[in-house]
């Protein structure tokens, strides 16, 4: 049996053919007819490898192995590859066999290697000594079968290869094996003899190939911890061409910075260049002459280029730049391609990195201004030649900061904000004085988009201070009020745009305007009314919203009537419906959108916001599309809320939340945030949540730096949920000292201040602030806060108009589609019934009452509802009263069965029950999901069930 190979073979990847072929040449050495195996290749193919693992493989067959290496200085020595392959083996013979042998090989052997002295009359073309050796090799083949491995075989000295190329004549008939590596295109190297040797019948000959994709994975999987990613495996490939040493190399790099390769790593794989790589690539150059090492290094500075700008940049005439690209693609370096470019992206990263920088910065310097005086405005070319920009160093040349101001347009267009900073960054030391300012304001814009406000504000800051054009002036305090708003407060980026905007407002109006937008929107965010008086503001109301400023300024007045319950829900609900269906040039911004959008939702403008919405986020679940904006998907979810769909209010609202924290802060980031957590403490107090609830107050507090004014009507609300009044009277006494007073329609601290005093029995007090909050209500006109403020009045209502306001405010919310309020006065009315002993009435009111609430989601007042029927005596045995929901387990079984077609024999006999059995059942499956046959059945069982609630659908079977 045949020895096991070593562990050199274990360890190469994709070289079964080889080996197949080298171990033949093994096995015909063993049987008295060698080979010889030839390994041509460049540098970094595996030669190397292969001749080691094939030297280890004939040891453990019990081959003597003879190896030597050729070297560059040791080419002119005579006979050195014979005396390296057979000094040691002659030296370790007993002296008696060591004496038989020379004496048999002659005195020319010894002379060829060097042992003994010269010999009068030799042949000066070494054919004696040659003879001699052979002699020599054939009794230490008659010893034991011999394998003569010679690596770098291109720097072999002539003598010791005319010595190969005759013993490999007659190595068919002897057990002698010879494995030379050959490497291609090094300089200097005279193929004749070696093409000699290579074109010998007998000899094998081959050309290993990179590795394949899948042999990199195996690697990675063999050296790197986890299964790689398929990311990975491309990458290291792309960036080796699968070069084995490359490869290993690369790999290696990976596993000592312990960098996971499970997931994507490009960015990591493509910053790796080893030290290794650097070493070899210098060394292959320093064996070229200076011009071919500075033609390398041209194009490795200009990537893909021609061979006339690799020529210009090395400074060469182009008949040298053609000898040199000519040795360098020989060499394996360069590709065969009419562009010049690198065979493995390392090694040109390895070849740049042996510049300094300063070479660096010149060399990209003359890139450049080559690329800059080609004809024409090829895209690609102004990448390019911005690019080497970014890697020279400034020289005041104006023509290069244009280069660059449009290479930032470009990357801002293309979504790479980075790439447009530094693009401006270094744009700054080359543009002219009077254009400083203008660049200054576009970076600090780009910085404010990267969230890098401590440089936005110094960038901006340096614009303001600079002369400059009106336009770039405005530009500057705009992204200044920014950055200040986000380090210094919202007050303080008023006061800025307030002393910088009647610089502007006589000669330059419409910029004046902008700044005008921009404060007003940040008084809206800081809750502060407007600086103008209502008379100034209100002229807006009747635009158009034409311009950016406008539509800005329009949202922010809607915004501000809203907040302080001014103007009508009518006329706030036209504003907005300008703004959010304005689609012309330029389409209204984030701030304007959001601020219109959530002034609609609390006028009672659904609809509008609605259509809004129709266009920017997704169509239904299940519809492969992008994600929505985020200011939309925050409109979203608080419109959900106000229909009382809880479960999708609060994943949306997580969802932005999870992304504003991900992203860097800006004020309208952190009022969306705050407006979402209000929002959550809502959603969370329905699910009866106390944890969340908590968790989620607190967190805004902390968001809005204990200035939201919903967070005061919500501290109110969450102790009396918690059955708390004197904690609930505390935060309500708390918040009547705030300086805001209707707060916002939906969450005004007075209905829940009015609740809280009717819960400690101050009833004279609770009836004042109902009512004036009823007030308002009528006077701002939106249907859900009117029905809200009716339910509130008739909760505090000690007399007999307690069921009067209670049955107005249903009256008015059936008009909404504010399914949780209806849920809410519903249940007040069944408890207001029950105590005025109208038991069957009220039972009635609490079980739709507590449907309602039990497809919202809202488990505080389904809980409620509950508890009210068992008072009016009922048991309620689930949550829902009808739909799906409401079904027992066999209800549910037989309305499946019919659902899908069987009849009710077929039912009865499917199920082991009687037909009479089966015919009451679905009788009670009709009335539960108010429907009157099966193709209805079949539609109600497949549809969700959270439809609206008819009026009349009880269900009596479910309370006993």
């Amino acid at each position: 049996m045949r020895p096991r190979a070593g562990p050199e073979w274990a360890a190469l990847i994709e070289r079964d053919a080889e080996r197949a072929l080298i171990d033949g040449a093994l096995s015909g050495a063993e049987s008295g007819h060698g080979r010889t195996v030839l390994l041509y290749g460049h540098s970094g193919v595996g030669r190397s490898s292969l001749l080691r693992a094939s030297a280890l493989d004939a040891e453990s067959r019990g081959i003597t192995v003879l190896q030597a290496s050729g070297t560059e200085l040791e080419r002119g020595y005579g006979f050195g590859i014979v005396r390296q392959l057979l000094e040691a083996r002659i030296a370790g013979l007993p002296p008696g066999q060591r004496r038989t042998l020379l004496d048999q090989a002659g005195p020319a052997a010894e002379a060829a290697l060097g042992i003994g002295p010269p010999v009068p009359g030799v042949s000066t073309a070494g054919f004696d000594q040659i003879g001699g050796v052979h002699r020599l090799v054939v009794s230490l083949a008659a010893i034991d079968p011999l394998l003569l491995a010679v690596d770098d075989l291109q720097w072999c000295d002539r003598p010791s290869l005319d010595f190969l190329c005759f013993l490999g004549h007659r190595a068919t008939r002897l057990p002698v094996t010879i494995i030379a590596a050959w490497r291609r295109g090094e300089p200097r190297v005279k193929a004749g003899r070696l093409q000699a040797l290579a074109g010998q019948p007998e000899t094998i000959f081959l050309t290993p190939a990179p590795l394949t994709p899948d042999g990199v994975r195996t690697m990675l999987t063999r050296d790197c911890a986890g299964d790689p990613a398929d990311q990975a495996v491309d990458t290291v490939h792309a960036q080796t061409s699968g070069e084995p040493f490359l490869a290993g190399e690369l790999v290696g790099g990976l596993r000592l910075r312990g960098i996971p390769v499970d997931g994507d790593c490009t960015a990591a794989i493509m910053a790796i260049t080893p030290e290794s790589v650097r070493r070899n690539i210098v060394a292959r150059l320093g064996r070229h002459s200076d011009a071919v090492r500075h033609f390398a290094q041209a194009v490795a500075v200009l990537g893909d280029a021609s061979l006339s700008q690799a020529a210009a940049l090395a400074a060469i005439s182009q008949d040298r730049a053609r000898v040199a690209a000519a040795a360098l693609v020989r060499s394996g370096i360069l590709r065969d391609d009419s562009i010049l470019r690198y065979a493995q992206p390392l090694l040109r990263a390895a070849v740049y990195d042996t510049l300094s920088s300063l070479e660096r910065a010149e060399l990209h310097h003359r890139a450049a201004a080559l690329l800059a005086s080609a004809p024409g405005s090829d895209p690609a070319i102004q990448r390019r030649l911005a690019e080497h920009l970014l890697r020279s160093e400034p020289t005041g040349d104006s023509r290069f900061a244009e280069v660059l101001r449009e290479a930032a347009v470009r990357s801002a267009a293309d979504g790479a904000p980075a790439d447009a900073r530094r693009f401006l960054t270094r744009a700054l030391g080359d543009i002219e004085t009077s254009r400083r300012a203008e660049v200054l304001a576009q970076l600090a814009e780009l910085d404010l988009l990267a969230g890098d406000l401590p440089a936005a504000a110094i960038h901006a800051a340096e614009a303001m201070s600079l002369p400059s054009t009106p336009s770039a002036h405005a530009a500057a305090c705009l992204a200044c009020s920014q950055a200040v708003a986000a380090t210094q407060g919202l007050a303080a980026a008023v006061e800025l745009l307030d002393a910088q905007t009647p610089l502007l407002r006589n000669a330059h109006p419409a910029l004046a305007r902008d700044l005008q937008a921009a404060a007003a929107t940040f008084r809206v965010f800081a809750d502060t009314p407007p600086s103008a008086s209502p008379e100034a503001i209100v002229e807006f109301e009747h635009l158009a919203g034409p311009t950016q400023a406008e539509l800005v300024t329009l949202a922010s007045w809607a915004s501000h009537a809203t907040l302080a319950g001014e103007a009508t829900a009518a006329r706030v609900a036209d504003a907005c419906a300008r703004v959010l269906s304005h689609d012309g040039d330029p389409p209204a911004d984030d701030a304007a959108r959001y601020l219109a959008g959530r002034s609609a939702l609390l006028c009672d403008a659904g609809p509008t916001l609605d259509a809004a919405l129709a266009r920017d986020c997704p169509p239904p679940a299940g519809h492969p599309t992008d994600d929505p904006p985020l200011v939309a998907l925050a409109l979203r979810a608080q419109r959900a809320l106000a229909r009382g769909d809880l479960a999708p209010a609060e994943a949306d609202a997580r969802a932005v939340i999870d992304a504003i924290e991900a992203q860097p802060s800006t004020p309208l980031r952190r009022r969306i945030h705050a407006d979402l957590l209000a929002g959550l403490v809502m959603i969370c107090l329905e699910r009866a949540d106390r944890g969340a609830t908590e968790l989620a107050l607190a967190e805004l507090d902390v968001v809005a730096d204990g200035c939201a004014p919903a967070a005061a009507s919500l501290r109110i609300a969450v102790a009396l949920a918690a059955s708390k009044p004197a904690t609930a009277l505390a935060a309500a006494l708390a918040a009547a000292r705030g300086p805001i007073g209707l707060a916002a329609p939906g969450l005004s601290w007075r209905p829940w201040a009015a609740v809280a005093r009717h819960r400690v029995g101050d009833t004279p007090a609770a009836l004042s602030l109902a009512s004036m909050h009823l007030e308002h209500a009528r006077a701002w006109g939106s249907l859900p806060l009117l029905g809200r403020a009716l339910l509130v009045r008739g909760v505090v209502e000690p007399g007999d108009q307690r069921l009067q306001f209670i049955e107005a405010a249903i009256a008015v919310l059936e008009e909404t589609s504010s399914r949780l309020d209806l849920a809410r006065a519903t249940i007040e009315h069944g408890a207001a019934l029950r105590r005025a002993r109208r038991r069957r009435e009220a039972r009635e009111q609490l079980v739709r009452g507590a449907d309602l609430a039990n497809r919202c989601g809202a488990e505080l007042l389904s809980t409620r509802a509950r508890a009210e029927l068992v008072a009016v005596g009922a048991r309620p045995r689930r949550a829902a009263f009808t739909g799906v929901g409401s079904l027992t387990r066999s209800e549910l079984r037989v309305a499946q069965l019919a659902a899908a077609g069987m009849t009710n024999r077929a039912i009865a006999y499917e199920l082991t029950v009687s037909a009479k059995t089966v015919a009451g059942q679905l009788t009670a499956v009709y009335r539960k999901l108010d429907v009157h046959d099966r193709a209805a059945l079949a539609t109600a069982m497949d549809a969700p069930d959270h439809t609206d609630l008819p009026a009349a659908a009880h269900n009596r079977e479910s309370v006993r």
